[in-house]
């Protein structure tokens, strides 16, 4: 009896040690990826943060370019679903969805510019609702920058994803049928 409950035991410390280390080498097989998806998404959005800038004051009726940087973040945004995990997915759509909503206040502001000039209550409304849009990106970034963080400093101690999960299972019933064996 005594010699069954060590088995146990022992088949129970062995289950959640190679849950930690599949954890573990989960977690760090994935940061690399995940840290350049992260990162390249990041450098996007604020490449058009910039832009939103940059076409607001400009006396370019042709937004082509901004919204080729917004379709770039669009692309970009795929690669950071497809590394994942779900942590990041939210904040991800949050952002790409906030870059969209920057187009038409600024395509409002460039033709109140052109249409009414720099000093009418227009272009400074239409400017305004561009500033206000524009605060908005710069929080969707911070909140995913943040979200991207927390999971690029996961040291493996955290929850395992369904894939890892999937491993674990598999292993700690190679081990638990294992330890039956012996005994």
């Amino acid at each position: 009896m005594w010699a069954a409950k060590t088995a146990q035991h022992q088949a129970a410390a062995q289950d959640a040690q190679a849950r930690r280390q599949l954890r573990a080498e989960h977690v760090r097989e994935r940061r690399g990826p995940r840290s350049k998806a992260y990162a390249d998404f990041v450098a996007q959005a604020r490449v058009i943060e910039r832009a939103l800038g940059r076409y607001q004051d400009s006396h370019i009726l042709e937004m082509g370019q901004f919204n080729q940087e917004v379709d770039k973040l669009d692309y970009l945004g795929v690669q950071v679903l497809l590394e994942g995990p779900p942590s990041v997915i939210r904040p991800s759509q949050d952002l790409i969805s906030c870059a969209h909503r920057c187009m038409r206040p600024l395509r409002v502001s460039i033709a109140a510019l052109h249409e009414f000039g720099d000093e009418s209550s227009e272009y400074a409304a239409a400017k305004s609702a561009v500033g206000d849009v524009g605060f908005e990106l710069i929080a969707e970034v911070k909140d995913f920058a943040e979200a991207a963080r927390r999971v690029l400093d996961d040291d493996g101690a955290g929850q395992a994803d369904a894939s890892v999960g999937a491993q674990v299972a598999t292993t700690a019933t190679v081990a638990r049928d294992a330890v039956a064996d012996s005994g």
